[in-house]
């Protein structure tokens, strides 16, 4: 008897937690209360009319209303009466809750829904994986290059579609909130490495930032902004590191737009001349973007961000050279290159191009223009990769 009440209860749990996930609110609250309205008026109308107990009208109406019938039907004709309108609105309680039902299970709620169990089951099993929130454009690209990698990736979307859409794709996913702790919970934020923020909202970002550096003050998170004000909300927010993509994709367009009129140049001179090349550089119209030390037993240049575009950026960086400590490792990179080293240079016409290359020229320093890591290696230390 104890196992088959156990059975029953366990089975109502499921069917509730199903409403639950398939019927907002409101409806659940509505359906609950208007269960309890019939089984009132049944009650109190079987005691009113046919006066019986109050027990025997609930289990009355409990009868008649499940469609099993009773034993003891009514006697009057009142009774009968408000058998038949009890019956017609229990039947319209039913048709309504199964249209609900087939409604869900036409919109894939249900099967969602059991996907999403299973999936929760099994990221109660991850350790160390990567959480992607907001599974758009960005959420998407950054999904597949995690998995290429070999990461564990759970996705977390409050769109239901999106989160069918991960499924689809192989991911775990969480349908949810990711400003809601309940939903973070679900992901497994406190065993994830990881979490990246895009869900192309500055402010849920940074709300979602908070709370998960909340839950898990060891994550590594980064974040995507729109704007410079959400770039530093979000670093005052947690953010390990922030993405501006809008400033991010006019960076890439820019780069593509001026590739025509960049080139590098390799050179060799020890480094008491680079005051003297990058004079030269500057005064024929290019900006310096970088130097690249090509080292023999490396398989790529050393390479080194400067971005000096004019006379004033020459001398700032002449007198950097002079502090000690950059002077020593400076020392060494051209120990180490044999003075040979790369310049990556961009230029407004391509009449200053060639003025830079004849000037390096006269200087007897330039090596080559446009040339590749392994062709500075074979042509200058007769070495390969």
């Amino acid at each position: 008897m104890r196992v088959k009440i156990r059975a029953l209860l366990y089975a109502w749990r499921y069917v509730w937690n199903l409403l639950k996930e398939t019927a907002t609110v409101t409806t659940v609250r509505y359906a609950i209360l208007y269960v309890s309205f019939l089984l009132l008026l049944g009650t109190l109308g079987f005691w009113w009319l046919e006066d019986r107990p109050l027990v025997d009208a609930l289990y009355t109406t409990v009868l008649i209303l499940t469609g099993v019938g009773c034993a003891n039907p009514p006697r009057t004709p009142s009774g009968k009466l408000f058998t038949i309108i009890l019956l017609a609105a229990g039947l319209g309680a039913l048709v309504h809750v199964i249209s609900r039902v087939f409604g869900a299970l036409l919109r894939g709620d249900v099967l969602l829904r059991l996907k999403e169990s299973d999936a929760l089951a099994r990221i109660e099993r991850l350790r160390d994986h990567v959480i992607v929130c907001g599974y758009g454009r960005e959420g998407r690209e950054i999904a597949e290059n995690l998995r290429e990698f070999g990461f564990d990736v759970v996705v977390v979307d409050k769109d239901p579609e999106k989160c069918e859409r991960a499924f689809r794709r192989g991911y775990l996913a969480v349908q949810g909130d990711v400003t809601s702790e309940r939903t973070l919970e679900k992901a497994g934020v406190r065993r994830s490495q990881a979490v990246a923020l895009v869900t192309g909202s500055d402010e849920t970002n940074v709300f979602a930032c908070v709370l998960i550096r909340d839950l898990n003050p060891d994550v590594w998170i980064v974040a995507a902004a729109k704007s410079r004000t959400g770039v530093r909300t979000l670093k005052r927010a947690g953010a390990d590191e922030v993405v501006n993509i809008y400033r991010a994709a006019g960076t890439a367009i820019s780069d593509l737009l001026i590739e025509p009129l960049s080139f590098t140049v390799t050179v060799r001179h020890p480094l008491e001349r680079t005051k003297e090349e990058l004079l030269t550089i500057v005064r024929n119209g290019g900006i310096v973007v970088d130097v690249r030390y090509h080292v023999p037993s490396l398989p790529e240049p050393l390479k080194k961000e400067l971005w000096i575009e004019d006379e004033k950026d020459v001398k700032s960086r002449h007198e950097l050279h002079r502090e000690t400590r950059t002077r020593r490792a400076l020392e060494r990179l051209h120990e180490l290159s044999k003075d040979v080293h790369s310049h990556r240079i961009v230029v407004r016409r391509e009449e200053d191009r060639k003025r830079i290359i004849e000037a390096l020229e006269e200087m007897g320093i330039l090596i080559g223009v446009d040339m590749t890591h392994e062709e500075v290696l074979k042509e200058v230390f007769g070495t390969e990769i």
